[in-house]
Order: C-alpha cells, then sequence, then structure tokens
C-alpha cells in the first residue's frame, strides 16, 4: 500500500526561491526608500512600483507597512552587525579596525537613522520597536567583545565594555556635522581623529 503524503496544513505556502528572492527585493527596495523619505511619505504602493511588483505581492510577504518597516531596519541593522565583526575581525589591531568601522559610519551618518526610527515610533507596536531594538544591541555587542577582548589583555583600562561600546557608537554622530567634514577633509581624517580621542580616554 502506497503511503499518501501528508497534507500541507492550511495558511500561506511554503516560500520558493522565486519568492525569497522577490521578498528580499522588496526589502531592499523599503530600506532605501524608508532612507531616502523617511517612513510616513513612502507608500508600499511606491515600494511596489519601485521593484516592479503589485501591492497584493507586498501583503503576501508582509502583513503591513509597520512590519515590512520592522524587517527592512532590522535587516540593515543586521547587516551592519556583520560588517562591524568583518572589519574588527580582519583588521591587524583593534585602533586600525576601529578607524575603518568609523570611515564606514561616518559616511552613512547614525543620527539619520536614529531620526528616522523616531519619527515612525508612533506607527510600531511594541514588539516590533523591540525587534529593532534588539538589532542594534546586537552591534554593540560585536564591538563590547572586541572592547572585552582589549581589557582582558590590559590593553584597555577595566571598564564596562558595553559602556565602551555606545560611547564609541555616540562618537560617530559627529560625522552628521558638515562642518567637521570640511574641518578634517575626509570620513578617514575625522575617523583617525575619533578613534584616537576614543582610545587614548580607554586607556
Amino acid at each position: 500500500m502506497t503511503k499518501k503524503s501528508p497534507k500541507r496544513l492550511p495558511g500561506r505556502p511554503k516560500l520558493g526561491d522565486e519568492d525569497i528572492s522577490i521578498q528580499q527585493t522588496i526589502i531592499q527596495t523599503a530600506s532605501k526608500l524608508f532612507m531616502e523619505y523617511g517612513y510616513e511619505t513612502v507608500t508600499l504602493q511606491q515600494i511596489g512600483q519601485a521593484c516592479s511588483v503589485s501591492k497584493p505581492t507586498i501583503y503576501y510577504h508582509f502583513t503591513s507597512k509597520p512590519e515590512l518597516f520592522k524587517v527592512a531596519f532590522t535587516t540593515m541593522l543586521h547587516n551592519v552587525s556583520q560588517l562591524t565583526s568583518q572589519m574588527l575581525d580582519q583588521a591587524e589591531n583593534l585602533e586600525s579596525g576601529l578607524v575603518r568601522l568609523a570611515e564606514a559610519r561616518l559616511g552613512n551618518p547614525h543620527a539619520e537613522i536614529e531620526t528616522m526610527l523616531r519619527k515612525a515610533e508612533p506607527f510600531l507596536d511594541y514588539a516590533q520597536i523591540q525587534d529593532i531594538r534588539n538589532a542594534e544591541h546586537q552591534i554593540h555587542e560585536v564591538l563590547a567583545a572586541h572592547f572585552q577582548r582589549a581589557i582582558d589583555e590590559n590593553r584597555l583600562r577595566t571598564e564596562d565594555p558595553f559602556f565602551l561600546a555606545e560611547t564609541f557608537s555616540t562618537l560617530m554622530l559627529m560625522g552628521n556635522r558638515e562642518d567637521n567634514l570640511h574641518k578634517y577633509g575626509s570620513n578617514f581624517s575625522l575617523a583617525q581623529k575619533l578613534v584616537e580621542l576614543f582610545i587614548r580616554g580607554a586607556q
């Protein structure tokens, strides 16, 4: 007697490779539009038009605009976390890794992200906001792990590594002031200055 295949439970069908590709395209497109225009002014119809999919297709992958924003935002933060880890792991030493990381961050000012999130928060539920904050926290965890290693090796003074991670991230907000870029000539020069200041204070 031939065994019957188990029936799929009611609900959305399993995503195939093409569906996943469409989903990733929606996420990438939404991220760019949200970053450029902010949450409130961007519509699902605009996102659909920009990535050549229908509005029902977006709803097939995401239950709502706030959910799409949350997924787009957390995906972006996860990418930053991975990039942070790669840059610090591949660097010859902590200081040179921080300079590379600072240069990259100064090119994409974090304050703009904070501003966008703050304006979007009234439209998000508590769980969505927490998911975003947890993704942001992962970036600090990566930094804190490297700072803890430096502390254990007596290259930095004994300090809460998460405090150092948050302090370093706060220094990156200097990149939002255009006069700083003009004053130091480039993101690299400003990154060197900020990291030097940070390392001196943490030693």
